[in-house]
Order: C-alpha cells, then structure tokens, then sequence
C-alpha cells in the first residue's frame, strides 16, 4: 500500500517537469527555424519597403512609381502616363514599379514577393525593368491568365533586351486581354519535341530579334552561298566527266540523267540565288532590336554633363541637409560606414558623400564621376564631391571631383586620385571611402579652383557606336561558312546522293526475288500488246515465237538467269510490236546487265560474233554499252554488272555462266529454242 503511495506521488511530481522540458526544447529547436526567414527576408527589405512606401502615396489599385534611375533614357512623366494607359485597361486594381534598380543580383520574383505581402493589396503587381525580355508580373487574389500571357510571349518573342518599358506594357496588356490567348497558349505536338528546341535555337535568331540575328543570317547565307556553288561546279564535272567517258567509249549521244544533272545544276544555283536574295531583301527591311532601344537625349558637353536633373536635384536637397547622403537601395546604411560618417561631417571644407546604386539608363550612364560633376553644378557649391555606386554582388565604384579646394594628395600627385577611384575591388564601401579620403590629405579652400574638364565630357555626346547592320551580317563566322562549312556540306551531299546511288545500282545488279514479279509483269504485258496488233504487223511471228518460249520457261522451274531471259524476251517482242519503235528488235543487248535494255555502243568481246555476221568483229573490242553504261568507268561497270545465282548458290557475273542465254546474247546472236533452254533448266 505505501509503496504504491509513493509511486503515485512520484509520478505527480515528474509530470510538471516533464511538461517544463518539453516545452524548453520545443522553443529552444523553434528559434534557429524563426531566425533563419527573418535573415534571408533583410536582402530585400531595402527595396521592397521603399517602393512600397512611394506606392501607399499614389492612388489605392492604380499605382504606378517610375523611378528617377530611368531619368536617362526615358521621361518620366510620360512613361508613368503611358503604363497608366496600358494597366488601366485590365479593369483589375494594379501596382506597377519601373526601375532599373534593385539590380540584376536582386532576382524581380523576390522583389515583387516583397513588394506584394507589404502592400497587402490585391491586384496585378509589375516590375519593369530596362535590358530585360519579359515582363515580370504576380497576380494577388485577381484572376488574370498570367501563365498563359508569359509562354505565348516568350514563344513569339515579343521583346527583346532593346525594347522600351512602355511598349512592353502595352503588348504584355494587349496578350492579356487577347481573346484567342488560350488556342495561342496550346502546345502543338512539336513544341515538347528536342528536334524543335535545337531548331529554335539555331534558326531562331534569323528573325533578327537577337543581337547576334544577323550575324547569323550571314553565317547561313553565307554557307547556302558556299554549299550551291560548290554542288554546281561538282554536279557540272560530273556531267562532263560522264560525257567524257561516253565519248571515249564511241558513244556521242544523249545520256540517261544528263538532262536531270543540269536541271539540277539550274535548281541548285538558282535556289542559292533566291536564299541570298532573300536575306538582303529581310536584313535591309527588318527592324533590329537596338534601333527600337530607349535612347535620351543627348547631353550637353558642358556642366552639368547630363540631360535631366531629375534625380540630381533630389540628392542635392538631401545633402543639403546631411553631406553624407545614402540612398534607400544602396545595399549599405549609414550605420555601415563608420570609418567615414564622422570624417564626412567633421571636415574643414564640405566632403558632399552619396552612396547609391546606379545603371546605365540613368542620367550619368552609370558614371558616379559624372553624377559628382552635375551635383556640383546643381548645388552650386565648392568642396569635394565624392560618388560611390553601391550595388549588391559587385565591388563599389568611385567617382570624385574637387572644387574650390585643394587636396595634399592631389598636389604631390595630380594623377594619384586614378588609383583610389574606379572599381575597388575586393573593398567595402566603407573601406573605399576611407581610402579616398585618406589620400586626399588635408584639404583647404581654395576659390576658383576648378578641374580640368574631364576627357569623358566629349564622349558622352557623341551617339554610341553601334556596327551597321552589314558589318554584323558579315561579321561572325561568314568567311568560314563561305569557304569550308559550304562546301564540305556540298561534298557530303553529293557523296549521299552518290552512296545512293551505289545501292540502287548494287540492287538492280542483283535483283533476286524481285525478277519472278517483274517476269510476270512482262509476259503479260507482251501478251496483251500481241493481243492488240493487227494479223499484218511486221514482226508478228517473231513476237509470238518469243512469247511463246517465255511462257514455256516461265511454266517451268526457272532460275533466276531463266527470268531474266523470260523479261528479255517479253520486252523484245513488246518492241517488235510497238509501231512508233525507232531501233530494231534485234539489236544487242548491254553486257554489263541485259535489263538495261539495248545497247547504243554496239562492241563484242573477242571471240564472239555478232548476230547475222559469219566473221569476227575487231573493230570495236569489249562489250556492247547501254547509254548508261558508256559513262561508267570499268570498275564501276563492274560492280553494276548483273548477278545471278549459280547452281552453287554463290552469285556470279551472268556472262559468266555456259548457258545459252548468254551464249546466244540473249537471242540476239542465236535463236533460243525452249525446249534447249528447258533442258538446261533442268540440268542446273
């Protein structure tokens, strides 16, 4: 009994200490997975909040904040009109910030997910920003087809890196409220295929929507050029070599696929001339994508140095009331720079210190050196005017002009203030700043004391140089294309064609099971033209003799020497009985395969008579050619002569065989009895 008190009370006693441990452990794992978001959210706090500030003050679900770092390239006035314009036709509340800050290292998702939990607003949010070739956009508790609106864009390639911010909106609206949006949104079959990506990306850019699109039609320009010329200088040497051999082997007449060989030489060439044509005619036509870039206007070559003050007069209010001004972007705070904020202010002369981020779309071209010099002329004040350009993933910039001072470091070295300006790599802004001012020294008054006006001034006025869009068409790898890719891509095509050849040939030198078939074809065929001649056609017996020694073949157990025998004897008597037959009947057959047809090089091999001569004929020694066959070589006559099989099994050259198929040349050098040739049937 008492032990079981105990127990009891001990079990009272843990049970609050348990529940106290389990509660210590569960805070104590909780924080690291709490401290952990509130790091990874300060990235984007800075900008986030700014620009949700400046939305709160514009009108609630029609807000839109054009920032002044576009103040180089773009009114701003008239840009905020604009995208007004355009998202105020989607009838859904929307807040739409163009800037070209945060930059690149600030991913515009991240941006506009900050941007949207701080306004807490539904509606459309918009990010535009310069050089960029989409629209970034979220939409909150608004039903919008954003999805489908980014993938036809992006799969017409509506913009480019060059187009400005207020045609992007426009289109990007337009898309949206497109009424075919979802049948233009549907993938075809193709688009999923590796086939269409490679080919996109290839021949994508000769829509000239690129940078590097007419680099690229001049590559492939260039290489048509190079691969039709080159097929039309081989396919005319093969032409002439054919010739040349036809005619060494006696025959002067017309060849099969001569007239093919220069229709397609024509084709060839005039195919190129069209594709080169074509691509002058689209170069010459086509709007590039930096020809549609924002551009401002020029700047003027003296002080300020830059064409709007907009954002310049801004600053100049803030340092008018702390000479060490840091931007709401920058991604340091005045905290950060301890080594400089109490120097800044305890100068003897004004030491005018801005940290910000800057960006080639603002009025200084992204020059802090630029921005010092107008600074000082908007202020209209003397001291040292010192610019660093603050931006995340990259090392600070420094910018710095004197007026009205003079600075220890500068006196001992007028060109030492190189080395502490520019790109400080490796540095902290504050570090930077402190090195700046370390190598100025002491600084004094000095009235009337002004720079030298910088080497940049003059620059800044002239147009950027941008290549005509012929140097880019012949710029890349033209010359390579022209001279090697065209045409080793012109002998790889005529080697196919010719390998294709080679197989046709090699498989009508052996035909096989294809002769049953085409015996049968034949046979009938003849019969049918016996059926239709008149009783009086010359030549009639003949036919019919020669028909009727095929049939009888054929009714026996032919081998394949047999059916071409039968197919030989078949077209012959179609011929004897076609009254339009220029040549005789019995004329010879070519050597090299008797399906050939007739010979036109009429020749024997020595030893052999010729039908219907009782001496030998020397004059011509080798065999009889078809047309065809005269522009052959040896070799290849070789290699296209007739196969047949032999009663090995082996398959051998048919002139080979003691049959008197051959040994009559087919019936035109003998008469052919069936009855021999069934017997010869039978033996083999």
């Amino acid at each position: 009994m008492s032990d079981s008190v105990s127990t009891a009370a001990a079990r009272r006693l843990l049970s609050p200490l348990a529940v106290a441990l389990l509660t210590a452990l569960l805070v104590l794992s909780a924080a690291p997975a709490q401290a952990e978001p509130e790091e990874t959210g300060e990235e984007d706090v800075g900008a986030a909040e700014h620009f949700a500030g400046l939305l709160a003050e514009e009108p609630e679900g029609a807000a839109v904040v054009v920032d002044d770092s576009l103040a180089g390239d773009y009114s701003l006035s008239e840009l905020e009109q604009s995208l007004h314009g355009s998202f105020g036709r989607l009838d859904v509340p929307y807040y739409v910030v163009a800037s070209s800050v945060p930059d690149y290292a600030t991913t515009s998702d991240d941006f506009l997910a900050g941007l949207q939990d701080r306004v807490g607003e539904p509606g459309l949010y918009v990010h535009l920003r310069p050089q960029q070739s989409r629209v970034q956009a979220v939409a909150r508790q608004v039903d919008l087809p954003l999805a489908e609106a980014q993938r036809v864009l992006a799969r017409e390639r509506a913009f480019t890196s060059y187009t400005p911010l207020h045609k992007m909106a426009g289109v990007f609206v337009d898309t949206l409220t497109a009424p075919d949006l979802a049948e233009r949104a549907e993938r075809g079959w193709s688009d999923s295929l590796p086939i269409t990506w490679w080919l996109d990306a290839q021949l994508g850019g000769l829509r000239l929507d690129t940078r590097s699109g007419p680099a690229q039609l001049g590559e492939l320009t260039a290489g048509v050029a190079g691969t039709v010329v080159t097929l039309g200088l081989l396919l005319g040497a093969v032409r002439a070599g054919r010739r040349g051999r036809a005619a060494k082997a006696g025959y002067h007449g017309d060849l099969p696929g001569d007239r093919a060989l220069g229709v397609g030489r024509v084709l060839v060439l005039g195919t190129g001339a069209v594709v080169v044509v074509a691509s002058v005619v689209h170069l010459s036509t086509a709007t590039l994508p930096w020809e549609e870039q924002q551009r401002g206007p020029t700047p003027p070559q003296v002080a300020p140095y830059v064409a709007s003050t907009v954002r310049v007069a801004r600053i100049a209010e803030e340092l008018d009331e702390d000479p060490l001004y840091v931007d709401p972007l920058a991604q340091v705070g005045v905290q950060d720079l301890n080594g400089t904020a109490d120097r800044v202010a305890g100068a003897d002369v004004p030491v005018y210190t801005v940290v910000l981020p800057m960006s080639r779309t603002d009025e200084s071209g992204g020059e802090p050196e630029v921005l010092a010099h107008a600074l000082h002329h908007v202020m209209d004040e003397e001291g040292v005017f010192v610019v660093v350009h603050d931006t995340e993933g990259h090392s600070p910039k420094v910018g710095a002009a004197l007026f009205g001072v003079e600075a220890e470091g500068l006196t001992e070295d007028p060109y030492g203030l190189w080395d502490v300006t520019g790109h400080r790599f490796d540095q902290t802004v504050d570090q930077a700043l402190v090195e700046l001012l370390d190598w100025l020294g002491d600084v004094s008054a000095a009235p009337g004391q002004e720079p030298e006006t910088p080497d940049w001034a003059q620059e800044r006025t002239e147009p950027p140089y941008e290549p005509s869009r012929w140097e880019e068409f012949f710029s890349g790898r033209f010359a390579g294309a022209l001279f090697l890719a065209g045409p080793l891509t012109a002998a790889v095509l005529l080697a196919l064609a010719g390998l294709a050849l080679r197989v046709r040939a090699r498989l009508r030198a052996v035909p096989g099971r294809a002769l049953r078939p085409r015996a049968d074809r034949a046979v009938r065929r003849a019969v049918r033209a016996l059926e239709s001649a008149p009783q009086d056609r010359p030549g009639r017996d003949a036919a019919l003799r020669e028909i009727d020694t095929a049939l009888a073949v054929l009714a026996g157990e032919p081998d394949e020497l047999d059916l071409v025998g039968v197919i030989v004897l078949a077209e012959r008597a179609v011929r004897r009985l076609d009254p339009e037959a220029v040549t005789g009947a019995d004329a010879q057959l070519c050597e090299v395969n008797p399906l050939h047809g007739q010979a036109v090089r009429q020749g024997t091999s020595p030893g052999r008579p010729l039908h219907g001569q009782a001496v030998w004929q020397r004059t011509r020694p080798g065999p009889s050619l078809c047309a065809s066959c005269t522009a052959l070589g040896k070799s290849e006559r070789d290699r296209r002569t007739l196969r047949v099989a032999a009663p090995g099994g082996d398959r051998v050259p048919h002139g080979e065989l003691n049959r008197r198929w051959v040994t009559t040349g087919y019936g035109t050098r003998g008469r052919l009895k069936a009855e021999d040739l069934l017997k010869e049937s039978d033996v083999h």
